[in-house]
């Protein structure tokens, strides 16, 4: 079993994880748990009293000077007492035309980590004395952790999540292994998003490589659970067998072999790219490094979720004004040239 039997399960097991995490003095589980409440309506209903009591008590102790937090949780907290947390609005999202746009006021106070690093290669050295998910403070922010495919999986809560029910999934933490697909872990995510959906209606895998959103230098992906499917999944496009070229280049495979020879074709030639991991479809989107090109603030660390096209902005002015024009442009922008890949 990876995670859950069924839906149900899943839902009440990540609730529960949630309540369990906070205290009056964590401020980077009350963070998590403020994040992650506000992804719908049933989360904050299950989490908000617990989240206001709890806030109370931190607020308290950090003016006082008796939270010892690390410095990023700080800044973050000192955010969150200007605002009203019951002021801060669940995720809304709408479609503008091709694309989807998501606006999520939480996700601005998220650290930039390496994400907003100028790399001049995908493939970096692991680094045990940067972040990574080994980290034993971590510890209460697994979700699960087991075996599944042969291969030893820890399943940890997003901070600052950006899809439906967000997860990170570390293979062989313990390893120190860099954020460099292989065809073991590429065939891993093929296979466990098979197996999920049977269980799991909507699961589904993204992947950054360095240069190309992943704020981490350790190898994980980033799980989910949506039922609807992506604008790159849409029968439009040419690479769904569509009329319609998307902003993007896109490779759209069904089976592991062909994709992983695309894959380690790109990493051979040190191309940045991002994957998108779905029921019987795995999507390929090689791209520009991130920094090399200047992008509309609201696209900032650009990852697999933006390529996919999903948009999310963290203030509600964006959120009004964005078009499908917009979208389209700045995707261009990150756009490879075929002769690259």
């Amino acid at each position: 079993m990876f995670i859950a039997e069924d839906l149900t399960q899943f839902k009440k097991l990540f609730v529960s994880k949630l309540k369990a995490m906070l205290s009056d003095d964590e401020l980077g589980a009350f963070i998590l748990v403020l994040a992650n409440s506000h992804q719908d309506a049933f989360l904050k209903n299950e989490l908000d009293a617990d989240l206001k009591s709890i806030f109370i008590e931190l607020k308290n102790r950090f003016t006082a000077g008796a939270i010892d937090a690390a410095p990023d949780d700080a800044d973050v907290f000192r955010q969150l007492l200007e605002l009203d947390i019951d002021d801060i609005p669940l995720w809304q999202n709408k479609a503008i035309g091709a694309w989807e746009v998501v606006y999520n006021p939480m996700r601005q106070m998220r650290p930039a980590r390496a994400s907003s690093q100028v790399l001049d290669s995908i493939d970096q050295p692991f680094d045990e004395n940067s972040f990574h998910f080994n980290k034993p403070f971590l510890k209460p922010e697994v979700l699960w952790e087991g075996v599944f495919d042969g291969l030893k999986s820890r399943v940890l809560y997003n901070k600052f999540p950006f899809s439906d029910y967000h997860l990170l999934i570390v293979l062989s933490p313990e390893g120190g292994s860099q954020q460099l697909l292989t065809k073991e872990t590429h065939e891993y995510a093929f296979s466990l998003v098979q197996d999920m959906n049977k269980i799991l209606p909507g699961f589904g895998i993204g992947f950054n490589s360095l240069a190309a959103g992943a704020s981490v230098n350790h190898f994980h992906f980033q799980g989910f659970v949506r039922e609807q499917a992506f604008p790159i999944e849409d029968k439009q496009w040419q690479h769904n067998g569509g009329e319609t070229l998307y902003p993007l280049m896109v490779k759209r495979f069904t089976d592991t072999g062909s994709s992983w020879e695309y894959i380690e074709q790109l990493t051979g030639n040190d191309v940045a790219f991002n994957c998108l991991y779905r029921n019987n479809a795995c999507y390929v989107v090689p791209r520009k490094y991130l920094g090399s090109v200047e992008l509309p603030e609201w696209l900032t660390g650009a990852g697999w979720i933006d390529v996919a096209g999903v948009v999310t902005v963290s203030d509600e002015a964006t959120f009004s004004a964005l078009d499908e024009p917009s979208v389209s442009q700045a995707l261009r922008l990150i756009s490879l040239d075929k002769k690259s890949s």
